[in-house]
């Protein structure tokens, strides 16, 4: 018989059991967690995390790649900005846009401090993939209304304080091959490296190679953001316990694993090996948790195969962002096939092109200062000649009571290029006005063209009622006219190779691009991710996937163009034969620079009479008044790998990677005309001749890198003539330890140092954001269309004009040959005439 219980004594248990039968419900049915991703404005960019907006009106737009998220409820940008203390408050604001429809009108008024502003934002108004975000100023003078006056108007946003946070409440979305390439360029996630996780201690050749076919898509979605990638290896099956795929130690979110299935099933485990039954390509998600998975969303993607050549195979599909992958988180390629060509980029060559048709609108522009800008994109073989411009043909019209000095000035890559006056008898109307900009300032690659008008009032008025201003009014039926130009490269040069890629990247865009040799010499995985972060960026500025053909070791020279990375103790003396500095002053220059470095990354920096004496016990070795003491970093240099597997001895996979070469260059022989291969030589022994009377040397002086103590360099890229007959170029990226080479691969994009390599040798360091250039020492022509017997008239005239004492010599020489042949000639008639 069951006890009676009384419903007295029920009721008080009540709250505890619906409190038991909730949580009991919770920890059966787990909720999904709201994903909060925070994008910090200065991963939009490289370079200083702040954007200044000069000027009455000025436009800055920033590129912001958004993850996909599941349910997004909230969107908030979060501002801080600052503003001059001229701005009148009643006519200064600040307009901010995303994807095109306005969001907020934030006001300038007088400085009193940083301005702290909270945009909430539709949902429907963010997409994943790419999304912009624009900010534009207006702002009038308080008490000077002139052009003087617009210097002082400027608002700037600290991008480091800004950010766009997004909430959803779907939890984090499983990736798939689909979003894969999104998750890559995400900018919640811009700032942490691609990880190529290598499984073994060292990189062959294979490995290398595919990482960077890898590394070059990697490079291209994201643009012109600066990629950073990096070698993770771990350990192989019997060298020590394979962690599993989900406890690899990785640095952040965006990795990929490259291997045959044998070498990565310890990784996979047997069911994920299992599904690898020909080329495959998977993604799998990151648990949460841990320094990679910490954000959430973080994925380790998979390129494998039963064979090296299966291998091939997914990594071509991976790395063709021509072509989208499917929907799901793992496939066998069926579709493998080379990388679509894109389609060239824009180049301007000879002609004449409308602004319309550079992508420049028609502006007008109320106030009394003007700025704008647009892009001009010439050849690779872009080489001025002579005294020869560039004409901009300006149509546009002025209105207003304009005083005198009103002007229309135009700077090309920031240097003065020319100037146009505007005064009223021109009637406010300019049809056709031709401005000369001097082609010298020009490039190739990306020219900026500035145009500025500066319009001075009339007379005095006071800013309050300063209600008519004048007006100036830019048509896009303006037009640039480009001359003929000489179809010539000049190398070394990094400045040419940043902006262009060449002679990595091919030629202007119509030309596949040749291949070349990517040698690493080093047994630490941060010189494979230095070479492959090279190799990233120079894809990026050519538009295009190259043809690489990896080494991983020294054990010949290389037999075409080469990238050479490696720790400068390690590499061979033959590396340095042509060098603009010679490898044991490299080696002490870099030495010192790394000590000064690792000081700074410390928290302790070295004292300045210490760094000083650094520096004279350089010059001392160097000018043989005492002899150099080798100076100690505390790390041992690895010798040099000859013969290493996968260097130039292992025949197997180098045979593999040469053939898939020799197939790219048949392609462009193919498309490269009826010029056979020995009349090519023979122009090209031609140009060594010509070119040791056209170009000058200037060897580099070493001494003077010292002069500064504060910067010693800690890395070091160089490019010149590598030695023998053939006009190749070796460019070398090379630094004291595996440290400082980290260093400074992570400052070229946080400090924005890329741009600013030219000459013939760039020196850094992590610890500043200066570069030390170096004067190309033996420069060396390339003459892209040997067989145009126009341009080789223009080559001519071009390196004449150089020379004016060889121009001043020929002249010589060929008035008296003149004098001579008249003489003989006029001798010879007075003797027949006399009968003599």
């Amino acid at each position: 018989m069951a006890a009676h219980v009384p419903q007295t004594a029920v009721r008080p248990l009540m709250p505890a059991l619906l409190a038991a039968l909730l949580l009991w419900i919770g920890l059966a049915v787990p909720a999904l967690a709201a994903d909060r991703r925070v994008i910090p404005l200065s991963n939009l960019r490289d370079g200083q995390p702040e954007v200044t907006l000069h000027g009455e009106t000025e436009t800055v737009a920033l590129r912001a790649i958004l993850p996909p998220v599941a349910g997004l409820t909230s969107v908030v940008l979060a501002l801080t900005y600052e503003n001059g203390i001229d701005i009148l408050p009643e006519k200064g604001s600040m307009a901010v846009y995303i994807n095109g429809s306005p969001v907020a009108d934030l006001p300038l008024a007088a400085f009193r401090g940083p301005v702290n502003a909270a945009i909430t934002l539709p949902a429907s108004l963010i997409r994943p993939g790419e999304n912009q975000i624009v900010f534009q100023t207006n702002a009038q003078h308080r008490a000077i209304c002139s052009v003087r006056g617009t210097y002082d108007l400027w608002a700037r946003v600290n991008l480091a304080a800004s950010s766009l946070t997004l909430v959803s409440d779907g939890g984090v979305p499983d990736p798939d091959l689909a979003m894969m390439r999104h998750l890559l360029a995400a900018s919640d996630r811009a700032r942490e490296p691609l990880a190529i996780i290598e499984v073994g201690s060292e990189a062959d050749a294979d490995h290398l190679g595919w990482g960077a076919m890898v590394a070059q898509s990697y490079g291209l979605l994201l643009g012109d953001q600066t990629p950073r990638v990096v070698a993770v290896p771990v350990p192989a099956k019997g060298a020590a316990p394979v962690p599993a795929l989900e406890s690899l130690p990785l640095p952040g979110g965006k990795n990929v694993l490259i291997g045959t299935r044998d070498r990565l099933a310890p990784l996979l485990g047997e069911a994920r090996a299992a599904a690898i039954t020909g080329p495959f390509l998977g993604v799998y998600p990151i648990p949460p948790g841990g320094k990679a998975g910490a954000a959430g969303g973080g994925f380790v993607a998979i390129a494998s195969g039963r064979t090296p050549q299966e291998v091939d195979q997914a990594v071509m599909r991976l790395a063709d962002v021509s072509r989208p992958l499917p929907t799901q988180t793992a496939m066998i390629v069926a579709d493998a096939a080379p990388p679509a060509a894109p389609p060239p980029r824009p180049v301007q060559a000879e002609g004449r092109y409308r602004l319309s048709d550079l992508g420049f609108p028609t502006v007008q522009h109320s106030g009394y200062r003007y700025a704008g800008r647009f892009t001009l994109t010439l050849p690779t073989g872009f080489a001025p000649v002579g005294d020869r411009a560039i004409l901009f043909h300006v149509d546009g019209a002025f209105e207003g009571n304009l005083g005198p000095g009103a002007v229309l000035n135009v700077r090309v890559n920031g240097r003065p290029a020319g100037a146009m006056e505007i005064d009223k008898r021109s009637s406010g109307i300019i049809e056709n006005g031709e401005m000369p900009l001097p082609m010298a300032l020009f490039r190739p690659g990306p020219n900026s063209i500035d145009v500025e008008a500066e319009l001075p009032p009339g007379g005095g008025t006071d800013c309050v009622f300063a209600v008519r201003r004048p007006t100036f009014t830019l048509l896009d039926s303006s037009s640039i006219e480009i001359p003929g130009f000489a179809r010539l490269v000049t190398l070394p040069d990094l400045g040419t190779l940043g902006n262009t890629s060449y002679p990595y990247g091919g030629v202007a865009g119509d030309e596949p691009a040749p291949p070349f040799d990517l040698v690493v010499v080093g047994r630490d995985p941060a010189w494979t991710g230095a070479a492959w972060s090279m190799v990233a960026k120079l894809a990026q500025r050519a538009g295009d996937l190259m043809t690489v053909v990896p080494y991983t070791g020294w054990d010949l020279p290389p037999s075409d163009n080469a990238l050479i990375v490696g720790p400068v103790a390690a590499l061979p003396q033959s590396v340095f034969t042509a060098a603009p500095l010679p490898g044991d002053r490299l080696a002490g220059l870099l030495e010192a620079g790394a000590l000064i470095a690792q000081a700074s990354a410390r928290g302790e920096p070295m004292p300045a009479a210490d760094r000083r004496a650094l520096a004279e016990r350089l010059r001392l070795g160097w000018s043989g008044a005492g002899a150099r003491a080798p100076l100690r970093t505390g790390l041992a240099s690895p010798p040099p790998l000859a013969g290493a597997p996968g260097s130039a001895a292992d025949g197997g996979a180098q045979s593999r990677w040469q053939r898939m070469a020799g197939d790219v260059k048949e392609t462009a022989g193919a498309g490269g005309g009826w010029v056979p291969e020995w009349a090519r030589r023979g122009m090209a022994a031609a140009a060594r001749y010509i070119n040791r009377w056209t170009v000058d040397e200037a060897p580099a002086d070493v001494v003077a890198l010292t002069e500064n103590a504060d910067s010693l360099p800690e890395a070091a890229l160089l490019q010149y003539r590598a030695p023998g007959n053939e006009a190749l170029t070796w460019t070398l990226l090379t630094a004291s330890d595996a440290r400082s080479v980290e260093r400074a691969m992570r400052s070229l994009g946080d400090a924005g140092l890329w741009d600013k390599l030219h000459g013939g040798g760039a020196l850094w360091t992590s610890a500043s954001t200066a570069v030390t250039t170096l004067e190309p020492n033996r420069p060396y022509q390339l003459i892209l269309e040997p067989f145009d017997i126009g341009n080789l008239i223009l080559i001519l005239a071009r390196n004449l004009s150089q020379r004016i004492e060889l121009l001043f010599a020929l002249l010589l020489g060929t008035t008296l040959v003149l004098t001579i042949s008249m003489r003989l000639l006029l001798k010879r008639g007075h003797q027949e005439r006399s009968g003599s």
